[in-house]
């Protein structure tokens, strides 16, 4: 640990000499004493000592307690005044400043010792608490932002999906008119990238469907070198680091693709005239001092991913900004400022931690940190069902339950497009009367949150109840877990994220339908 720097503001050379000996006897770094307190500013300025000891009587304009109230307010500089004198009146001027300490001259070397580490230790504490601080209000600024963003994806999503349906069902009757068709072709894209947007808000707010295994990040970061290659051009080098020996990690496979490959497009912006993209992979133990430090952070083993390139550097302000959502560095049009966010939305919902390392003009370095993986969970095996048959078969039936009527009619329209029979109701009440008077219903597609008293997991209970065969698909523009009121629904159950095209709808549902076990 660097010895704490100090500053000796004090008018009697005679004093201030024998104060400098004591300080570096007692291994503190001393700069050169001052004798007033216009001189003491300026140093403080160019310094920044750890502590100042302050004379209150000194030469200049300004007393030591004029000089205190005018330190920065920011450094937080702690002041331990010294004085031969102890008059009430000085010492309740001197109180208005909240010094750290006082020494009474002549004082011993024990005293200027155990006072200077009273008044150190006190200053850690305050700025530990100040950082906690900051950072709870940072999460709590995080949460209330991203359960916003959450809401507004869940509402947009019902929207697009009445959109894309539409979209669909009118291309399909533009016939022959290539204009008509590809007119509708291209607002079916915007709707699309629409869809990608509530992706990364979903993302951001930790909302966003995820499906964790074990995977060998060793081997994925292999598999992903060539790609990054191709995307990121000739001139920047890539650079693949992993020991023999890593840590499988517990985490989504796909996410975690999409957010290195999000990273290395960032890093490339970064290096516009070309440069190095390294990433590295290594086994970390965070202790109980890394959660000290990061209110987030659980200690155990992790498989850390650092990300690291030579371009431009982020300044310190763009670095607090750095996790916010929508902000960004570049011109309008030409990002939407979820990158980080939602790489940072993925990692935190994945029970893991990230940090950032940027100077300007130094390059960046984002560390992501994932749980590690017991060997008893390795492979992450997942069962494979067969390609399933996109169209209706044998008159099959589907239930459908959901609330908004322009999201009901559209799904009613896409599953008689695909050639089944359907029955649609807006609550569990209304479900349940025709599963007691319908002769057959083939499977139960309901929204997971639905209105009058019965959710979407509570029908299903009640539908099971009546018909233990009946073939369950749940839709929502929330995703697996996330849903509000605890809405929860079983990890086993099938989940069709909205806004979904006709096609995924057909192949939700051929495999649910088909679905053994």
């Amino acid at each position: 640990m660097m010895p704490a720097r100090i500053m000796v503001v004090e008018d009697e050379w005679i004093v201030a000499r024998h104060l400098h000996e004591q300080l570096v006897e007692l291994g503190y770094e001393v700069s050169e004493f001052v004798a007033s307190g216009e001189q003491a500013l300026r140093q403080v300025a160019a310094t920044r000592p750890d502590l100042i000891l302050m004379d209150i009587h000194i030469d200049g304009s300004l007393d030591g307690i004029e000089t205190a109230a005018r330190l920065p307010a920011d450094d937080a500089i702690p002041v331990i005044y010294l004085t031969g004198h102890s008059e009430e009146a000085t010492l309740e001027r001197a109180r208005a400043t909240r010094p750290y300490g006082y020494l009474i001259k002549p004082f011993s070397e024990r005293e200027l010792h155990a006072t200077i580490q009273m008044a150190l230790e006190r200053r850690r504490g305050e700025k530990a608490l100040r950082e906690t601080a900051a950072a709870l209000h940072q999460a709590q600024n995080l949460k209330a932002t991203g359960q916003l963003a959450g809401g507004v994806a869940h509402e947009f999503n019902n929207l697009l999906g009445t959109i894309i349906a539409n979209l669909e069902v009118a291309a399909d009757h533009a016939d022959d008119d290539s204009v008509l068709r590809e007119l509708l072709q291209d607002a079916l894209g915007a709707a699309l990238r629409g869809a990608n947007l509530t992706q990364q808000l979903l993302a951001y707010s930790r909302r966003q469907p995820l499906a964790p295994r074990t995977v060998d990040i060793g081997g994925m970061l292999a598999d992903l070198v060539d790609t990054l290659c191709r995307m990121l051009g000739k001139r920047i080098e890539v650079r693949m680091r992993a020991p023999e020996d890593l840590w499988q990690a517990c985490v989504d496979p796909g996410q975690i693709s999409t957010a290195l490959v999000n990273l290395a497009m960032k890093a490339r912006d970064a290096m516009p005239q070309g440069g190095t993209l390294t990433i590295e992979a290594a086994n970390v133990t965070l202790g109980q001092a890394d959660a000290r430090r990061h209110a987030e952070v659980v200690p155990g083993a992790y498989v850390s991913i650092a990300v690291t390139d030579t371009g431009a550097g982020m300044s310190g302000e763009v670095l607090e900004c750095a996790h916010e959502p929508f902000f960004t560095t570049k011109p309008v049009g030409k990002g939407t400022g979820l990158g980080l966010s939602m790489v940072h939305g993925f990692v935190r919902q994945s029970n893991g931690h990230i940090s950032i390392r940027s100077e300007p003009g130094r390059g960046t370095t984002i560390e992501l940190y994932f749980p590690a993986a017991g060997a008893a969970t390795a492979g992450g095996a997942v069962t494979k069902v067969g390609q399933p048959r996109s169209m209706a078969s044998r008159g099959e039936v589907i239930l459908i339950a959901e609330d908004d009527p322009a999201v009901r009619k559209y799904v009613v329209g896409q599953v008689t497009a695909l050639g089944y029979a359907a029955v649609a109701v807006e609550d569990g009440a209304a479900a349940c009367q025709v599963l007691d008077r319908h002769e057959r219903v083939d499977l139960l597609l309901t929204d997971v949150v639905l209105p009058n008293g019965m959710s979407g997991p509570a029908l299903a209970r009640a539908a099971r109840a009546r018909r233990p065969e009946l073939k369950l698909l749940y839709m929502s523009g929330y995703p697996r877990g996330a849903a509000p009121h605890n809405e929860e629904i079983d990890v086993a159950d099938h989940l069709l994220a909205k806004p979904f095209r006709r096609v995924d709808l057909a192949r939700k549902l051929r495999q649910v339908l088909d679905w053994v076990g």
